[in-house]
């Protein structure tokens, strides 16, 4: 990774709110703990796609949580 990709325009939606559901997803920002986990490697369009994504996915907010990640 170069210096220049480390500053990235698309941001993250994350919301600080870091429970995960059954199905591995993030309470907070709706997104799944991989597109978590790659963030920093992902390319502006892959952001700007995931967060497209985020504006429609509906996720389980009612399960039992697995794990919290403080």
């Amino acid at each position: 990774m170069n210096e220049q990709d480390k500053y990235r325009q698309v941001r993250s939606p994350c919301v600080s709110t870091c429970e995960y559901n059954e199905n591995y997803y993030c309470i907070g920002c709706k997104r799944h703990m991989d597109e978590i986990i790659d963030w920093l490697d992902y390319s502006d369009e892959k952001r700007k796609s995931v967060m497209q994504e985020l504006l429609t996915r509906d996720i389980d907010k009612s399960s039992d949580l697995t794990f919290r990640n403080y």
